[in-house]
């Protein structure tokens, strides 16, 4: 999974789309993935997502692409 997700970084241009801070909940979220298969709204209430701002925060940091973005790391890394 992870090299599938070095890809996805290579491709979206990772390095200019995102912040340091976004990169940090990306590497999260796919921690997250590779334990439970996927990510839902649900799990941004629980561990290191709730202790960051939840999906409050998620929403902040991604505003309307959070939710495409994470139905893409889905489909990318659990497949």
């Amino acid at each position: 999974m992870r090299e599938r997700y070095l890809v996805w970084l290579q491709e979206c241009d990772a390095e200019n789309a995102f912040t340091p801070e976004q990169r940090e909940w990306l590497d999260r979220m796919v921690e997250h993935i590779a334990a439970s298969l996927a990510i839902e709204p649900k799990d941004f209430e629980t561990g290191w997502f709730a202790q960051q701002g939840s999906l409050g925060r998620a929403h902040a940091l991604f505003g309307e692409q959070l939710k495409p973005l994470m139905t893409e790391l889905n489909e990318e890394l659990a497949a």
